[in-house]
C-alpha cells in the first residue's frame, strides 16, 4: 500500500507545475460539482470513504521518500468532508508533513480549513481555495453541496489574518455561465481587498459525463456550450477544450484584472503565454520568507 505519488504521472502536455508530489486522504467527493471530472475515474465519486489506514502507511512514504518535494493535498477528493471533523485524517496528515519537513500546497473549497490554522501557521505551506463566483445561488448550482462562496471568503480573510500564505484557484471559468467582465471583476477585486498571493485560473474543460451535467443545469446554454466545445473547439488527449482564442480573451481578462492590484497571476493546464507568477501552482511561495 503506497500512498504518496509523483503528481501528474501522465504527463499531461499542458501541464507547467513543478515537479511534486500528490496525496488523497479520501477517495470520492461530497461536493458534487456539475464541472467536477473525477467521475470519469473514480469509482461511486460522490461516496465519501477514507483510505484505509492512511496515516500509518503515509507515515511510511514520508520516511521512504527519496527527495523532500512539496506535496499537493488534495487534487481529486476535497481534504475536508464533513466526516473528516471526527476523522481527522487530514489534520494527521499535515502533522505529519510538519513533523518530517515536507512543504505542503493544500487544495480545498471548505472553511473547514481554518480548524488546522494552528498547524499551518508554522509550516512550509500554501493554501489554494477555489472560488467561481460570490453569487451564491450560481455557486449553488455549479458547486451543490460545497460551502458558499461568503464562508470560503470569511475562511480566506482569515488564513490571510494569520500570516498562512494564500492563493485563490478561480477555476473553471465556463464560458456563458461565469465568465462575464462583471465576474471577474468583483471576484478578483474582493480576492485584492483580502491580500491574497496569488491567482490560478483555467476554463472548464470537457468530458462527456460533466458536460452532459453542465448542459442538464444551464438547460438555457446548452446549444451555444455544443458550439463552444463540441463544434469549434480542441481536444487535448481526450478533454474537450474550448477555442484557444476565446480561452486566452477570457483568461487574459482574469490576468488583466489581478495585475491591476499587483496579484501576480498563472493559468492551470491552458497552454497560454499569460502568467506573470514564478510558479503556476504558487509553489514558490513555500521558499519564500523561510
Amino acid at each position: 500500500m503506497r500512498y504518496l505519488h509523483l503528481f501528474d504521472p501522465w504527463k499531461f502536455p499542458l501541464c507547467t507545475c513543478p515537479e511534486k508530489y500528490s496525496i488523497d486522504p479520501y477517495t470520492g467527493c461530497e461536493h458534487r460539482c456539475i464541472y467536477c471530472y473525477i467521475t470519469s475515474y473514480i469509482r461511486d465519486p460522490w461516496r465519501v470513504r477514507p483510505k484505509k489506514d492512511f496515516l500509518k502507511y503515509f507515515e511510511r512514504d514520508l520516511k521512504n521518500a527519496e527527495r523532500k518535494l512539496p506535496i499537493s493535498m488534495s487534487n481529486s477528493s476535497d481534504p475536508y468532508p464533513r466526516m473528516e471533523k471526527e476523522l481527522c485524517i487530514t489534520r494527521g496528515a499535515i502533522s505529519l508533513m510538519k513533523r518530517y519537513n515536507f512543504p505542503l500546497l493544500l487544495l480545498t473549497k471548505s472553511d473547514m480549513v481554518i480548524r488546522d490554522m494552528d498547524l499551518l501557521e508554522n509550516m512550509q505551506a500554501v493554501v489554494a481555495v477555489t472560488i467561481t463566483t460570490l453569487d451564491d445561488a450560481l455557486a449553488k448550482k455549479l458547486e451543490p453541496f460545497a460551502p458558499s462562496p461568503s464562508k470560503r471568503l470569511r475562511a480566506i480573510e482569515l488564513l490571510v489574518a494569520r500570516g498562512i500564505k494564500t492563493v485563490v484557484r478561480f477555476d473553471p471559468i465556463i464560458p456563458t455561465i461565469n465568465d462575464s467582465e462583471e465576474n471577474i471583476r468583483e471576484v478578483v477585486d474582493t480576492l485584492a481587498s483580502i491580500g491574497i498571493e496569488q491567482i490560478i485560473s483555467s476554463t472548464y474543460k470537457a468530458k462527456r459525463d460533466n458536460f452532459t451535467r453542465v448542459i442538464g443545469v444551464f438547460k438555457k446554454n446548452a446549444e451555444k456550450l455544443r458550439e463552444i466545445y463540441y463544434k469549434n473547439g480542441e481536444i487535448v488527449r481526450g478533454i474537450r477544450y474550448a477555442p484557444r482564442e476565446l480561452r486566452m480573451r477570457i483568461l487574459k481578462k482574469v490576468r488583466d484584472e489581478a495585475s491591476k492590484h499587483g496579484i501576480p497571476f498563472s493559468v492551470c493546464r491552458e497552454g497560454l503565454s499569460l502568467n506573470t507568477a514564478p510558479t503556476c501552482d504558487a509553489s514558490h511561495l513555500l521558499w519564500r520568507n523561510i
